[in-house]
């Protein structure tokens, strides 16, 4: 029995440490080749740099105006994971403890929305936004990202608020708590990790997003990190060391905030999955 069960165990490490070796690949290779000079690119696609060269991240920089970029991104990203997390909590609450046909309705609208892709309605989209004058604003971008990032994320804040007994609601109400207080005291506290989950989708999905962003946003000074990226692979397409370096450079941040919030996002995922 121990034999089977160390077999088994050793599968599952093998078959682990091949999907991480396959994942990581990629970033590897965008990583290493950052550091290294067009012709060495052109002459062997992937290899190890013969030294470090890190003017690729300053040309870069300065050729994409990442300064600004980032900026522009920072903030249409925090605006959209707060919204999206306010309104995810809140909605997410009254799903888990309402029911009947209004909770019904809204689980099939709600999962409805999941399955419209963005491409279907995005003509028609920018058209109205042109007559409210919402195209080249970050704000129009941000209502955009918070409407598509919504469904998702109200389910799986009422997914974690279901694991959360109801009696802490009756208490709270007893001891004199109006909704909202009861939402901030006694549910966000207790719903940390999948706040931190539903941060961290919010704000990987809106920095990464491109299509919407590269059609909204038209002005280059508005321009978020990753339609910076469109300028390499257009314009310098011919320099393969600055497209590397500059896909590199609108990772890194996504990175090191994953690295950052890791366990937080984990715990936040299986929660609410296991019934003790």
């Amino acid at each position: 029995m121990n034999r089977k069960k160390t077999y088994r165990l050793t599968f599952i490490y093998l078959f682990l440490s091949l999907v991480a070796v396959i994942e990581i690949s990629p970033l590897m290779a965008t990583l290493l080749n950052s550091l290294r000079t067009n012709q060495a690119i052109k002459k062997s696609p992937v290899g190890f740099p013969d030294r470090l060269n890190i003017e690729n991240y300053t040309n870069a920089w300065k050729i994409g105006e990442y300064s600004r970029a980032f900026l522009n991104s920072g903030k249409v990203s925090l605006t959209v994971s707060f919204l999206v997390l306010l309104c995810s909590i809140i909605a997410g609450y009254f799903l888990a403890r309402i029911s009947g046909k209004i909770q019904r309705f809204f689980l099939l609208y709600w999962g409805a929305a999941l399955s419209i892709p963005v491409f279907s309605f995005m003509v028609p989209l920018y058209y109205a936004f042109a007559n409210l004058n919402l195209v080249n604003t970050h704000s129009g971008l941000i209502l955009i990202y918070t409407a598509v990032n919504l469904p998702f994320n109200i389910l799986l804040a009422r997914t974690f608020i279901l694991g959360i007994p109801g009696t802490l609601d009756e208490a709270a109400i007893i001891d004199g708590c109006s909704t909202y207080q009861l939402i901030w005291k006694i549910i966000v506290p207790l719903a940390k990790p999948i706040i931190t989950t539903i941060v961290l989708i919010v704000f990987v999905t809106t920095w990464n997003e491109f299509t919407l962003a590269n059609t909204f946003l038209q002005k280059s000074v508005l321009k978020t990190a990753s339609t910076r990226y469109v300028l390499f692979v257009g314009e310098r397409g011919s320099d393969m060391s600055l497209v590397y370096t500059a896909g590199m450079i609108t990772m890194l941040p996504i990175i090191g905030v994953f690295i950052f919030l890791q366990n937080f996002f984990i715990s936040g995922m299986t929660a609410g999955s296991i019934k003790e």
